[in-house]
C-alpha cells in the first residue's frame, strides 16, 4: 500500500496529520487553546520562527528549525500557532500548510517528501518531541532528509522539529543508566541530527514570578477573576506537577475554568 495525498485537500486546510497504518496524510480541525501572541516569555523564540516563516512563504531565505530545551515551554504550540498567524497575515494565495507526522512513524517520510515535492504548496514537516535513541529505526531517514538526501532540497519544504533535550552532557537523565559506549553513541547522534539544522531555538524554564504572571494572563483570556487564594491555589498546583512552565499554568487555569463555570 502506497502513501496516499489527494492534492484537493490542501484548498481548504492548513493543518494535516499521517494516519500511519492508513498511510495517508488527513486534514485536521486545529483548535488552538492559545495563540501565537498569548505565548509568554519566549519573545525573542517567537520572533525567530515568524521571521523564518514568513521567509519561507514569502521564497526568501529560510531554514529548517529544531526546538529544543525546556518541556511545557510552548515549542509545539509555537509551531503550531505561527502557521495560524502567517497564513492570517500574510496573502491567501501565499498560505503555508503543516503537516505532522508521529516520532515513532518517519518511516513513510520518503514517499511524503517525493510527493509533497510535486505539489505547488509549501509546507512545514513537524515532528514533535524527536526520538533520538538507538531503538528508532528510523531516525537516519530523519537526518538525512533534514540535509544530505536528493530530496532535501525541496524548496517547498522545511522541518520543523521538537526535541526536550537540553545539552549534550554525561549528567542528562536519558544517559544516566546506559554504558559508556551507548552514551557515546546517543551523544554522537544528537550532535550529528542537530548540526543539519541551521536555526536552533532554545527554551529554558520558567522561574515562580514569571509562572504566577502566566497564570494571571490566562485568568484574563478565560475570563475569570482573579484573587489570592486562587493564586495559591495555582502554587500548589505547580508543585504538584513539579513544574513552573506555561504549559502547567494554562493546565491549572483551563481546569480551573472547567470546574468552576
Amino acid at each position: 500500500m502506497n502513501f496516499f495525498v489527494d492534492k484537493k485537500t490542501f484548498i481548504k486546510n492548513n493543518y494535516f496529520i499521517l494516519l500511519p497504518y492508513n498511510k495517508e496524510v488527513v486534514p485536521v480541525e486545529l483548535k488552538l487553546k492559545v495563540n501565537f501572541d498569548d505565548i509568554l516569555f519566549v519573545d525573542k523564540q517567537k520572533e525567530l520562527i515568524l521571521n523564518n516563516t514568513k521567509n519561507f512563504i514569502q521564497n526568501e531565505s529560510s531554514n529548517n528549525v529544531l526546538l529544543w530545551g525546556a518541556s511545557g515551554m510552548g515549542k509545539s504550540t509555537l509551531v503550531r500557532s505561527v502557521v495560524k498567524k502567517t497564513n492570517l497575515e500574510l496573502k491567501e494565495d501565499s498560505k503555508i500548510n503543516l503537516i505532522e507526522i508521529p516520532n515513532h512513524s518517519l518511516e513513510l517520510l520518503t514517499e511524503i517528501i517525493y510527493f509533497l515535492s510535486k505539489i505547488d504548496e509549501k509546507f512545514i514537516i513537524f515532528i514533535d518531541d524527536v526520538l533520538i535513541k538507538n531503538n528508532n529505526p528510523y531516525f537516519n531517514t530523519l537526518k538525512s532528509f533534514v540535509e544530505g538526501s536528493l530530496l532535501s532540497n525541496s524548496q517547498n519544504i522545511r522541518f520543523y522539529v521538537t526535541s526536550n533535550l537540553r545539552h549534550i552532557s554525561d549528567d542528562q537523565d536519558f544517559l544516566k543508566n546506559e554504558n559508556e559506549l551507548l552514551k557515546k553513541e546517543m551523544k554522537s547522534n544528537l550532535i550529528s541530527l542537530s548540526d543539519r539544522f541551521a536555526l536552533w531555538i532554545g527554551f529554558y524554564d520558567n522561574n515562580r514570578e514569571k509562572y504566577i504572571k502566566t497564570v494571571k494572563y490566562y485568568l484574563k483570556i478565560f475570563k475569570k477573576k482573579e484573587n489570592k487564594n486562587l493564586i495559591k491555589k495555582a502554587m500548589e498546583w505547580s508543585i504538584s506537577k513539579g513544574s513552573y512552565s506555561g504549559r502547567t499554568a494554562l493546565q491549572f487555569v483551563y481546569n480551573y475554568s472547567n470546574n468552576n463555570n
